[in-house]
């Protein structure tokens, strides 16, 4: 469960960071406009997919400190 919350959270925090413009002038209607994407022909997903490469390269270092502490 604290993945979980560890992937949403960085999913809130890039999708902030990247369209600060839009969640503060028109929130609803840049998500209505996901599924008209166009980001590198990923279209509605690209935010899953692009959080999941983050979520990834943030598991790494966390892996291999939890295997060098054992």
């Amino acid at each position: 469960m604290k993945e979980i919350y560890i992937y949403l959270i960085t999913l809130f925090v890039l999708s902030l960071l990247m369209h600060f413009k839009e969640f503060f002038s028109i929130p609803f209607e840049h998500i209505s406009n996901l599924t008209h994407s166009g980001a590198y022909g990923l279209g509605a997903s690209h935010p899953l997919v692009f959080t999941l490469i983050a979520y990834l390269l943030l598991w790494l270092p966390r892996a291999i400190y939890k295997l060098i502490k054992k």
